[in-house]
């Protein structure tokens, strides 16, 4: 009798094995697509903030391509995907401030809400570098663009105040955003003088 229950516990075990070696295998493959997403994402940033928009675009198609890659393995590891996911919003909000001088949606942009609310939130860092970079350059009118974006994007979600346990991050990231503000409102302030 024991040499059966022994035949079922390793079949048991064996049959573990194999679900938990295919669960690595798929968490090997998102973690890859995170860390690419994210550079991908980097580099649309930091090519958009050099003016290479046209590259910047080509780049987003393929953090794009990535993120919908990541959205195939469901919500199994989507803890670990929501920092590709907040940096693919970053960089497509940005772009698209840049370029089409507009906010995307979040329809648009294909990610779920929460992780649009937090690439949100870190573009008004990137708008503050632009704007420092305009006044570096003398260029007033560039530098109030940015700052009326900075300001639109943060008296949309001021009103914003969930507990953290329903969007984690989003309270610190808020507090940043208005802290970039008031210094990007300094900035131009002292312009005019």
């Amino acid at each position: 009798m024991s040499g059966v229950i022994m035949d079922n516990l390793d079949k048991d075990v064996e049959k573990i094995s194999k679900g938990l070696s295919e669960k690595q295998d798929n968490f090997d493959s998102v973690m890859g697509l995170v860390r690419s997403t994210v550079r991908e994402a980097a580099q649309v940033i930091t090519m958009a903030h050099n003016g290479e928009t046209g590259a910047a675009s080509k780049r987003l198609e393929s953090a794009y391509k990535m993120v919908n890659e990541l959205g195939r393995y469901g919500d199994e590891f989507a803890y670990q995907a929501r920092q590709a996911y907040q940096e693919y919003a970053e960089a497509r909000i940005f772009l698209g401030i840049k370029v089409d001088h507009e906010i995307p949606s979040c329809a648009s942009v294909g990610v779920d809400q929460e992780s649009y609310l937090m690439g949100l939130m870190d573009v008004v860092g990137e708008l503050k570098r632009e704007l420092v970079e305009a006044l570096s350059s003398n260029n007033p009118k560039y530098a109030k663009y940015c700052h009326s974006m900075m300001l639109k994007i943060f008296d949309s979600t001021r009103s914003l105040r969930f507990a953290e346990a329903v969007l984690q991050g989003f309270r610190k990231k808020q507090d940043v955003a208005r802290i970039q503000i008031e210094s990007a409102s300094s900035d131009l302030l002292h312009l005019g003088k």
